[in-house]
């Protein structure tokens, strides 16, 4: 098989549109986790704190450990936010067997069961 013909096959099975789909959802979504870090809770933190630039004035010497302490509080906020924004998402789109699946699921066995039965398996 050719490198192209692999590219084309990798392309058309729905892997790569469902990536820029979630690619660009998560765009999205980040801008609006950010506004929500900006203006909701960091002012929320500053309450607490005093500030919320913890990037410009947590450092010794030169050493500004206050960019990580923000970058990692960023992160949770973003990672909890995406984990009920997927959670919620779940929940809503989950599918539900419908009756006429399980039923004809439950002939389909039945007849499995019977012919099993006729050749005495």
């Amino acid at each position: 098989m050719s490198l192209w013909q692999e590219f084309k096959d990798f392309a058309i099975k729905g892997n790569v549109l469902e990536l820029a789909v979630a690619v660009v959802i998560g765009a999205a979504f980040g801008k609006i986790v950010t506004a929500l870090v900006q203006s909701v809770i960091m002012p929320l933190i500053a309450l607490i704190f005093g500030n919320t630039d913890f990037a410009s004035q947590w450092a010794y010497k030169g050493i500004k450990y206050g960019v990580f302490i923000q970058s990692i509080i960023d992160f949770l906020i973003v990672a909890v936010s995406i984990f009920l924004f997927v959670k919620v998402f779940n929940k809503l789109t989950k599918a539900k067997p419908k009756e006429e699946t399980i039923e004809e699921n439950t002939v389909l066995l039945t007849e499995i069961r019977d012919l099993l039965r006729s050749k005495n398996i």
